[in-house]
């Protein structure tokens, strides 16, 4: 069994890698016609040029993965079912469940490198790109926003935080607004503040009063200094329309947070979140998608046709997935679903036309 599973997996990596490297000029050269417009512009040199597109190939090929996969699973699966290898290995007695978990291992293995891709080097390169893209090919230096005015956020805790003035730089605030409100939504104390520095992680108010009300009463305590019980720190306020790519999982999930807190909606954010877990899986998908065209009734039809045939399964699933996120971002579907949905559609789809293949 292990040399059998040595062969098939010797088999697989080969085209799998051939296609791979295979995918890389392609993709930057559809790079190249995609942006030519943007580097005549600006009269980009050619080893910048070759650099530029060489730090997006992590990108999109994470993207083309999938694709990768399953042309690699249909190459390879079809030549060991053209040699009638699959007929041998039946008459050995060999359960065809090994061979297609062993597939199915391969894709998960595939999935959670892209993972690890999306988390250690695309938010490198990504932003190493966005570098050169602005400061070497368009000469512009990149500026950080470090003043902002009239922001609100929201607090988990009926809080709500109005400030007229930020400068995260110089880690000051000024024209605090605190209003706390109970569960009836009757206000428990307002907070006002001329200004505010950091100190020590925690915001320290100047000159201001708190009024604490109590049904139709309420009193007011004048302080020079007060310590605020909201942990806001200067740089969770700077909320600026960031990539994903740019980010690993941990970033993504503060910048989630940090939009809440400012009352911005984080619907496409969410979503995307789940699709990092989902794409493991993908995987996984376009595996049981491909398979019963190389070792079921597909291995009947004309190689050519079969190919087509699973191509077009695998862009139905990519279609759906496509709809689902669509629905997801217009509110109509959770983040969760958008992004899981059509994984858990084609994997009892696919599982079932397995089962009967097996039959």
């Amino acid at each position: 069994m292990k040399i059998l599973y040595r062969y098939i997996i010797k088999n697989f990596s080969k085209v799998f890698i051939f296609i791979s490297l295979a995918f890389i000029p392609i993709g930057i050269a559809s790079e190249l016609f995609r942006q030519k417009e943007f580097y005549m512009k600006y009269k980009t040199p050619f080893h910048l040029m070759l650099l530029h597109l060489g730090l997006n190939v992590p990108c999109w090929f994470t993207q083309a993965l999938p694709i990768i996969t399953l042309i690699a699973l249909l190459f390879s699966l079809g030549d060991i079912s053209k040699k009638n290898e699959i007929t041998a290995i039946k008459a050995a007695g060999i359960n065809i469940w090994k061979i297609i978990l062993l597939f199915l291992i391969a894709g998960l293995i595939i999935g959670t490198a892209e993972l690890g891709a999306r988390e250690f080097i695309i938010p490198k390169t990504y932003e190493c790109n966005r570098k050169i893209q602005k400061e070497k090919i368009q000469k512009e230096k990149i500026q950080k926003a470090t003043e902002f005015s009239n922001l609100i956020f929201f607090m988990p805790n009926g809080t709500r935080f109005t400030v007229e003035y930020l400068n995260t730089d110089k880690k000051i605030m000024r024209g605090i607004v605190i209003e706390k409100y109970n569960n009836d939504s009757s206000m428990e104390y307002l907070i006002l503040s001329k200004e505010a520095i950091w100190e020590n992680s925690i915001w320290l108010l100047k000159n201001g009063v708190i009024r604490k009300f109590n049904n139709d009463t309420w009193s007011e305590i004048y302080f020079k200094n007060h310590k605020l019980d909201v942990h806001i720190k200067p740089t969770d306020t700077i909320i600026q329309t960031i990539s994903h790519n740019s980010m690993d999982t941990l970033t993504l999930k503060k910048y989630i947070k940090n939009l809440r807190i400012s009352g911005q909606t984080t619907i496409r954010e969410r979503i995307a979140l789940n699709m990092r877990y989902a794409s493991v899986f993908s995987h996984i998908v376009v595996m049981i998608i491909g398979i019963p065209f190389v070792i079921g009734p597909g291995r009947k039809l004309n190689k050519v046709l079969g190919f087509t045939l699973a191509l077009i399964a695998a862009f139905i699933y990519w279609g759906t997935q496509a709809i689902t996120i669509s629905l997801g971002e217009n509110l109509i579907l959770h983040p969760f679903i958008a992004a899981w949905l059509p994984i858990f559609i084609f994997t009892i789809i696919g599982v079932y036309i397995l089962i009967k293949t097996r039959k």
